[in-house]
């Protein structure tokens, strides 16, 4: 076994892998530097034309989809990515959306829209399947809210709020906390953890990141701004913590700036923001994705008002640290393989372009 990370249990039971320095050669994964297959950009056929892109899939048969949130559609590409087909669209009716946050994959290649209240199913292809709603007044009347723009978790099930007063002493200051929960279709609620929020005064500062998936699926959440990654099963079990010792470092001097001017920009109405504290260290988590054998991608750069380069710290399923992966520019993580990164870079203009990339995991 590699000396990176080391692993034991506290008194709890709770197994713990903390990570130190980096990996060896021979351990660490590798994302290779060119994409093997780009759609999109200023020149591209209009179905490749991107705006907003919020989530992004690919089929075992190579074909990809792409949830384009501007303009309200699921865009279907085959391997090569040339365009097939585009579903929904804006409006009411059967299969249409008005904003749709994310969509997740079911077994049978189902795809599970989340447009606010409206929960939409497509079929592989692009038809219709169906659709449910939640009832947003019952939630307010349980005191549950979705915790973030996106409420799916990767089995369908919700991730929710419990908007309670908790007594946490002084872990988390003054921001935010509330309990995490996984609400199923049959109304079974499982606690997970907690939720924090992002405090206002502290520049860079970020909340609670949760991702899910992987098979069985897992659901992982970092409570910023320290390095620590809680794994959790869909029944509620704690299942390990993950940790970067050395993981987090200081601003530069150019991220101090940037995102200063951003926190100090004036609001259409009210009164002019408070100036943030500057922190020593970055938050651990700017980002998280879980992959499809249970590895955690934790995105570290990067921070607000910064685009030029894009950092992820891979976790194989047990913990141990895979190595950094670093991307020129913006890049956004969307779906982690067995043998590809899917995600988006977004151009000098700001246009995203749907990206595929190999990924190469070491044997040992």
């Amino acid at each position: 076994m590699p000396d990176i990370p080391y692993a034991t249990r506290d008194s709890a039971g709770i197994l713990i892998a903390e990570n130190t320095g980096l990996p060896s050669p021979e351990d660490s994964w590798v994302v290779e530097a060119e994409p093997f297959l780009t759609i999109g950009g200023v020149s591209a056929a209009p179905p490749a034309q991107f705006t907003v892109v919020t989530q992004a899939a690919r089929f075992g048969d190579g074909r990809l989809v792409v949830l384009e949130s501007e303009m309200s559609e699921l865009r279907f590409f085959d391997a090569e990515g040339q365009h097939l087909r585009t579903a929904g669209g804006r409006g009411e009716g059967p299969g249409e959306f008005h904003y749709a946050s994310t969509f997740v994959r079911l077994p049978g290649d189902i795809l599970l829209v989340e447009a606010i209240d409206r929960y939409i199913s497509f079929a592989s292809n692009g038809d219709y399947v169906g659709e449910w709603r939640i009832d947003s007044s019952d939630l307010v009347a349980r005191k549950r809210a979705a915790c973030s723009p996106s409420a799916l978790l990767a089995d369908g099930s919700l991730l929710l709020c419990e908007l309670r007063q908790l007594s946490v002493g002084d872990r988390w200051g003054s921001r935010l906390v509330a309990q995490l929960l996984r609400a199923t279709s049959d109304g079974t609620e499982v606690p997970l953890g907690f939720y924090v929020g992002a405090d206002e005064a502290v520049l860079f500062s970020s909340g609670t990141w949760v991702a899910s998936g992987g098979s069985p699926m897992i659901i992982a959440i970092v409570n910023n701004p320290e390095y620590s990654v809680e794994v959790w099963s869909p029944e509620g079990r704690f299942l390990r913590i993950i940790r970067r010792l050395d993981g987090r470092r200081a601003p530069t001097d150019r991220e101090v700036e940037a995102a200063m001017e951003m926190a100090m920009r004036p609001p259409p109405v009210g009164p002019a923001p408070a100036r943030p504290e500057i922190p020593d260290l970055v938050p651990a988590s700017l980002g998280l994705t879980v992959g499809s054998q249970g590895d955690i991608w934790v995105r570290r750069a990067p921070v607000r008002g910064m685009q030029d380069e894009s950092v992820f710290d891979a976790f194989d399923h047990e913990g141990r640290f895979r190595g950094e992966v670093r991307f020129d520019g913006y890049f956004w993580l969307y779906e982690v393989g067995d043998d590809y990164l899917l995600g988006a870079r977004l151009d000098e203009m700001g246009v995203p372009h749907i990206q595929l990339r190999r990924l190469l995991r070491s044997s040992s």
